[in-house]
């Protein structure tokens, strides 16, 4: 629009900042912009001509208004990160091209600055412009539009919330607010009360099917579930001592080597000199094998003790007797019940029962499956090595 309005009227000069706004709303705004859109500048624009009315506001600062509320989305139309430093770019330029006078610019533009929300409005006019901004509160629409400004979010990936912590923070917001003017109060005050009572509902009702599917999921109450972790429990008590034994299998044939390998070669190597390096390699891959298998069934360290004001948080687990020993039996009593008595915090405890019960298996297989493979590479080389030496020795 470049219409030259140096003989218009303010009012025409609205008019066209209307066709401006909403030709480029409609027609540049992305398309997941469903709540910023040209129909909530439109109905921001409804509400601040009421407050206008209402309020008697000069008709110069009235103008100012509208046309702050028709720009101050505008931003939108290239991101939404800081959106209304576009806006008030945009509204400078528009206002610049059609010969506004230069204090109704600046009133403009100092208005739609107020969106960053770092400073709370001085004058009159600031506390009315944010009335009308906010006056959606107000609006029989809220619950639908604040649904579409959930969508918008999403689609602009400031952060996916579940329902329960979205409604939560629609209610903080909305009741945190305030109408500035008594205009704006009695304009918008009575139905933003509803709002909020119809917001609490929905949090209620969401809140309580959470707590409905929580009893149906929960691992405590669900037999299913029980029966799955007593399986998995059992399975890893199970492996534990089958890698217990394999280590005992490992720590006693080494062991057998070693005492009856030590006399043999001590009698024997003297005339065969030969045979050092293939029994030295014979003599270290048994005692590594020992040392690591050893390792394998070491104890895990354990403190006896548990910081009791973590346990609520899941980083801790009392039903692991290493995290309690050194607890005094009221100490135990009482966290036992604060635990029993939540099913979340129950919940976590069995998970986490498992989960460090399977990495302390993890470790243990692991030692077992390198105890292994030394005693494979060792007693290999160990025969290449008297295959070798010997050849050597006997000169072919």
């Amino acid at each position: 629009m470049s219409a030259t309005i140096s003989a218009n009227t303010n009012v025409q000069l609205i008019e066209l900042a209307k066709d401006h706004v909403f030709e480029i709303l409609k027609k540049d705004l992305p398309i997941h912009m469903y709540f910023h859109n040209a129909e909530h500048t439109e109905l921001v624009l409804k509400s601040a001509t009421e407050l206008v009315k209402a309020s008697g506001v000069e008709k110069e600062d009235g103008n100012a208004l509208l046309l702050a509320v028709l720009f101050h989305n505008m931003g939108y139309v290239n991101g939404h990160q800081k959106y209304w430093v576009r806006s008030a770019k945009m509204a400078r330029e528009f206002l610049l091209e059609n010969q506004a006078p230069k204090i109704l610019i600046e009133k403009v533009v100092k208005l739609i600055e107020l969106m960053d929300g770092s400073s709370k409005p001085v004058s009159e006019l600031d506390k009315l412009f944010l009335d009308a901004c906010y006056s959606y509160y107000g609006k029989k629409s809220y619950v639908k539009r604040i649904r579409r400004l959930r969508k918008e979010e999403e689609g602009l990936r400031v952060g996916k919330k579940d329902t329960l912590a979205w409604q939560k923070d629609q209610l903080h917001k909305i009741t945190k607010h305030i109408f500035y003017t008594p205009f704006g109060e009695e304009l918008f005050g009575k139905r933003k009360l509803k709002n909020i009572q119809k917001l609490k509902s929905a949090h209620k009702k969401s809140l309580k099917i959470k707590t409905e599917r929580a009893k149906i999921t929960s691992i405590s109450a669900n037999s299913g579930a029980r029966t799955l972790f007593k399986t998995a429990l059992r399975n890893h008590i199970d492996l534990t001592a089958i890698a217990d034994q394999k280590a005992n299998i490992m720590l006693s044939i080494n062991a057998l080597i070693i005492t009856i390998g030590l006399p043999a070669f001590s009698t024997y190597l003297s005339g065969t000199s030969y045979l050092i390096i293939p029994a030295v390699i014979f003599l270290l891959t048994s005692a590594a094998t020992m040392i690591i298998a050893t390792l394998s069934t070491r104890p895990i360290k354990m403190d006896g003790e548990t910081d009791l004001s973590k346990l609520m948080t899941g980083k801790t687990n009392l039903f692991f007797f290493g995290n309690f020993y050194k607890l005094k039996r009221n100490e135990y009593q009482d966290a036992i019940q604060k635990i029993v008595a939540d099913r979340d915090y129950l919940d976590t405890s069995f998970i986490n029962d498992l989960y460090y019960l399977g990495l302390s298996l993890g470790d243990k297989y692991r030692l077992l499956r390198i105890c292994y493979t030394v005693f494979v590479v060792g007693v290999s080389l160990s025969v290449l090595a008297f295959v070798v030496a010997y050849f050597i020795a006997s000169g072919g």
